[in-house]
């Protein structure tokens, strides 16, 4: 310690102090060089004029009158002089380079700050809360943000049919895109839940409603209808659609009606009647059936107003009436034909008595009306008739009573069956004929005998007839017409022979 304390002397603390201070000049040339990028037209070794003096031991046991010494102290001090007047020296250098390395740490923290914040924000999204909001708002959000939704449905009273109930993820949640959201949304209350009905006949309408809310009972419907024997606002009825649900049994899902009188409805007399006449009865019926207006049609015949078109009316034109009134009006069946007394008639006129009336005139036996005269006519006289009615008219006349002509020898059996339906049956009187077959020498076939002929019969009668065999001596080779052997058409003949 003494030989170091005794080589420090003040010429080797000069050295050593100018050789400090050419290092820090040298060291900031060197870092002011690379931040500017800047070469230096030298090198550092050659800006220096001298090589940095080495310290090391002196001789302190010099005197320190020698001359020498003297001059190295001045040599040094003019250097010192020098490099003073040309180096300035920043005591701060070493803290502020510290701050910059620090602050460029920082900043680049706070660039991949924001790049990690930016990319978190574009790749998740914030959740809202969808509690008691419509499904579809949460499936357009999810669409939006590209969001896989999952829906789990479930029954509630307490939350409408298509409403959120709950979410997994809670409000402000950040999720990723492309991440599945699960919610529980509501589909209303159970349709399969039976209900215990109250007598709604008893109970205000407004506590119907209050009823209807609180179970959830949608499909029971309220109906107001007017009614011209309720007050308003009474309970009319309770209806359940279908017919096999009881009370016992209904169940939510069942439809239901339940219908309050609105009193007995009234309406402005505002609309104006047209006038009918000579029109159409389908403009009538259009009229009516645009202003809700109640019509009764009658019908009569007229010679001036064409069918289906009006006669007149109940109300006048331009008349006001209302909704619900009524109005009637009566409907042309066009030309009427009044049915006459045919007895006014023979049976030859009354075919073309009236133009427009098929009249089938028929003459019948009779046991107490004279030849000729009207015995009935289907339609009463003075009857008016018209396009919508049978026109068809059926007289009867009388033709007097029944004759039995003789019809021997002039009527063969197969001609009896024509003969007598159109001289008797025909016309009401119901003469019948029994055949017997005798031996003759006329004609077979041939009317040889009758029991009764050339006289007036009652309407009910029967004749016998006899009808040659032809099997005589001097009989005919000519086959007459004739039936066989049997009830003739219409009659019950007996056959006997003899």
């Amino acid at each position: 310690m003494s030989d170091f304390l005794s080589n420090f002397n003040k010429s080797n603390y000069d050295n050593t102090k100018e050789k400090k201070i050419q290092e820090d000049t040298d060291k900031e040339e060197l870092t002011n060089q690379r931040a500017t990028g800047s070469s230096l037209n030298e090198p550092i070794d050659k800006r220096t004029s001298e090589p940095p003096n080495k310290i090391g031991p002196v001789n302190v046991a010099e005197p320190k009158g020698d001359t020498p010494n003297t001059e190295q102290q001045t040599t040094s001090q003019t250097r010192r002089s020098q490099s003073a007047d040309e180096t300035e020296i920043d005591p701060t250098y070493h803290k502020k380079r510290k701050r910059k390395f620090l602050l460029i740490g920082i900043g680049s923290f706070l660039v991949l700050c924001i790049l990690y914040f930016g990319y978190y924000q574009m790749t998740h999204v914030a959740l809202p809360d969808f509690t008691g909001k419509e499904l579809a708002e949460a499936r357009t959000w999810a669409t939006e943000n590209k969001v896989k939704l999952k829906v789990d449905q479930t029954y509630s009273k307490e939350v409408e049919a298509n409403k959120v109930i709950s979410q997994k993820v809670k409000k402000g949640s950040k999720i990723k895109k492309g991440a599945e959201l699960t919610i529980n949304v509501s589909t209303g209350a159970d349709p399969e839940e039976k209900l215990k009905l109250p007598d709604f006949m008893t109970m205000k309408k407004s506590e119907v409603e209050k009823w209807i809310k609180d179970n959830k009972a949608e499909n029971i419907s309220l109906i107001d209808e007017y009614s011209d024997s309720l007050e308003k606002g009474k309970a009319a009825r309770f209806e359940i659609v279908n017919k096999e649900v009881t009370k016992e049994n209904y169940k939510r899902k069942d439809k239901a009606n339940m219908y309050y009188s609105k009193g007995k409805e009234t309406f402005e007399k505002n609309i104006s009647v047209p006038d009918f006449t000579k029109k159409m009865k389908t403009e009538v019926e259009s009229w009516a059936k645009t202003n809700d207006i109640k019509v009764t049609y009658e019908e009569a015949s007229s010679a001036e107003i064409p069918a289906e078109s009006i006669i007149s009316q109940s109300i006048a034109k331009d008349q006001k009436v209302a909704k619900k009134d009524s109005l009637t009006v009566t409907v042309s069946l066009g030309k009427g034909y009044t049915v006459p007394n045919f007895a006014d008639y023979t049976q030859e006129e009354a075919g073309t008595a009236i133009e427009g009336l098929t009249v089938q005139a028929k003459s019948v036996f009779t046991n107490n009306v004279p030849y000729g005269q009207l015995i009935s006519q289907s339609v009463e006289a003075g009857t008016q008739l018209t396009s919508k009615d049978d026109l068809k008219v059926k007289v009867y006349y009388s033709a007097g009573q029944p004759y039995l002509k003789d019809l021997r020898g002039s009527t063969v059996e197969g001609d009896l069956q024509k003969q007598f339906y159109d001289e008797f049956q025909s016309k009401g009187a119901n003469i019948q004929y029994t055949v017997r077959y005798v031996d003759s020498a006329e004609p077979k076939g041939t009317v040889v005998g009758m029991s009764a002929y050339n006289l007036y019969v009652p309407l009910e009668y029967t004749v016998s007839l006899d009808v040659s065999l032809g099997n005589l001596a001097g009989a005919s080779n000519y086959t007459p017409k004739s039936s066989e052997k049997g009830p003739e058409s219409g009659t019950s003949p007996k056959n006997e022979a003899k």
